[in-house]
């Protein structure tokens, strides 16, 4: 079953189709023309206005309400004995994190898109790979002219993407943050963040989000937005550069070298784009849904970074507020101890 079907809810909808699951499907929204949205885009399925009606019936529930009803949804489902996909960012606070991290009876998956993109995987296989040497810096943009969401600024809304996606390719949450918002729009959300983190002996993460700045690509999933969506990952070897907008993949093969007592740049191959497979976010959502269906099936639970019995949910939810409290008391915030 799925539960909404706002701005992302074709998406999934598409995407459990995809599957070969769409006539399968029960979408359950209370708003009336969510539904006949959802009926005319998918004729297949069953709609329904109470997910509670639904909910003995089906064999897992995919969340992407808005991010104050996931906590309560998700517990009701864990409780029916229900497997749960649940849309970024998973919860509003810690507390319910750990709650939900708590439960071990069933497959809890959070919805971080950029981890199943065909270039990310790349770019953490040649990390794993040692082909960058050690990680230096990386660099995330993550804005554009967009309209505002309801229930979350850019920080949860847009940040969190790339706070989890670097987290996901160092493999461990860093060591502070700190952070700066602002909130010109007056709607007591964040509508611009930027954002350092920094693991100890290790790289240094910014990242730039929000709604004020331009974008440079007209946005796949939000009519009418011109956003950009770009990552730079540097390390002692080489460096890459992903546009997920324009689909690119530049790969930098340079070192710095001493001479003389001055650091110059040895370049082993000039800048050159890589073939990495285009996805789409319907076929990245679909592998992400594959994988929430795997792991039902085998009972597999993550390790790693997304090992915290909430694949990585408990985690982010840990940065996410330790960066509003860098921000709103203007200082650097530890994440150990």
């Amino acid at each position: 079953m799925q539960i909404g079907f706002g701005a992302f809810g074709a998406t999934h909808l598409r995407a459990w189709r995809g599957l070969g699951l769409a006539d399968r499907l029960v979408i359950a929204d209370p708003s009336a023309m969510a539904r006949a949205q959802a009926a005319q885009l998918g004729a297949e399925c069953r709609q329904v206005a109470d997910y509670r009606e639904a909910l003995a019936d089906c064999t897992a529930v995919d969340i992407l309400t808005p991010t104050h009803l996931h906590h309560a949804i998700a517990r009701q489902a864990l409780d029916a004995g229900k497997p749960v996909f649940i849309e970024k960012p998973v919860v509003a606070t810690v507390a319910q994190a750990r709650d939900l991290a708590a439960q071990t009876s069933n497959v809890v998956m959070a919805g971080y898109y950029f981890r199943f993109h065909p270039k990310s995987l790349e770019l953490r296989r040649q990390i794993e790979a040692g082909e960058l040497g050690t990680l230096r810096l990386l660099n995330g943009r993550f804005a554009g002219f967009k309209r505002t969401r309801k229930d979350s600024g850019a920080l949860h809304n847009d940040a969190v993407h790339f706070l989890d996606l670097f987290c996901w390719l160092v493999g461990s949450l860093p060591d502070r943050v700190f952070a700066v918002t602002r909130d010109h729009f007056s709607r007591g959300m964040d509508d611009l963040a930027l954002i350092v983190v920094e693991w100890n002996d290790g790289p240094v993460g910014q990242i730039e989000a929000g709604y004020v700045q331009p974008g440079r690509w007209p946005d796949a999933v939000v009519p009418g937005a011109i956003t950009s969506k770009e990552i730079a990952v540097s390390g002692s070897s080489g460096a890459v550069e992903i546009d997920y907008a324009a689909e690119t993949y530049m790969e930098h093969r340079v070192a710095h070298e001493d001479s003389a007592g001055v650091w110059k740049p040895r370049f082993a191959a000039p800048a050159a784009p890589r073939k990495v497979a285009a996805a789409d976010a319907v076929a990245v959502l679909a592998a992400e849904l594959s994988e929430f269906l795997r792991r039902i099936e085998t009972g597999d639970r993550p390790v790693g970074f997304a090992g915290d019995g909430l694949d990585g949910g408990l985690n982010m939810a840990l940065l996410l507020e330790a960066t509003e409290t860098a921000a709103r008391e203007k200082r650097v915030v530890s994440l150990q101890g």
